[in-house]
């Protein structure tokens, strides 16, 4: 980043305003592209990137189980 800084102040301010024009045309040409896509498809694609267990609610907290007794333990013969 640091040697792209330095060459951008080297460069004359023509030079300059180009450079800023076609990073605007790319900018507006890749917001077209997003804008695109219905909000729908948008929202499923942020949906893939959660968690399964956060999506699902396993990430609450375990459910207390009352009137099961534990089972004995078996003894090898």
């Amino acid at each position: 980043m640091k040697s792209i800084l330095r060459q951008l102040q080297e460069l004359a301010d023509t030079d300059l305003f180009v450079l800023s024009e076609a990073v605007d045309l790319e900018l507006n040409r890749r917001d077209e592209v997003v804008g695109e896509a219905p909000d729908s498809a948008r929202r499923r694609a942020l949906e893939r990137e959660e968690s399964y267990r956060r999506r699902n609610g396993s990430t609450a907290p375990p459910v207390r189980i009352v009137g099961i007794k534990p089972m004995p333990r078996r003894h090898a013969a």
